[in-house]
């Protein structure tokens, strides 16, 4: 039995952490500590569990697609380390540097279309 691969559903995966993600919503936003006791602890939870299956859905490969970091720059999780503590530290940089990296990413994309030659 050691030998044997486990196939892993992607989209039941997806489903758990959708599930996950809606129940700590809902018992967030309509649940009080009156009617339930560990209102607090049992959203925790389910965000906690959602996100990380979420990050797990994430990193799946699909039908069509390798996994989702297998393409991806270290120079990238540089950035990301760096705009996770930026953010963290001064919490106001978070919308000029969403932009600022909406517009690096949007300059430089790969382009699709080859241009066709000069006359």
């Amino acid at each position: 039995m050691s030998g044997e691969k486990i196939p892993i559903n992607r989209t039941m995966v997806g489903v758990i952490s959708l599930a996950c993600l809606l129940t700590a919503g809902y018992l967030h936003q309509f649940v009080t500590v009156e009617q339930f006791a560990q209102k607090v602890a049992a959203t925790g939870a389910f965000m906690r569990v959602g996100l990380l299956m979420f990050a797990f859905w994430l990193a799946l490969p699909g039908k069509n697609r390798e996994a989702a970091w297998a393409n991806v720059s270290p120079w990238f999780f540089v950035g990301l380390i760096l705009a996770i503590f930026g953010v963290a530290y001064r919490p106001k940089i978070a919308v000029p540097l969403i932009i600022i990296f909406a517009v690096i990413g949007f300059v430089l994309r790969p382009r699709k279309k080859k241009r066709s030659p000069r006359r």
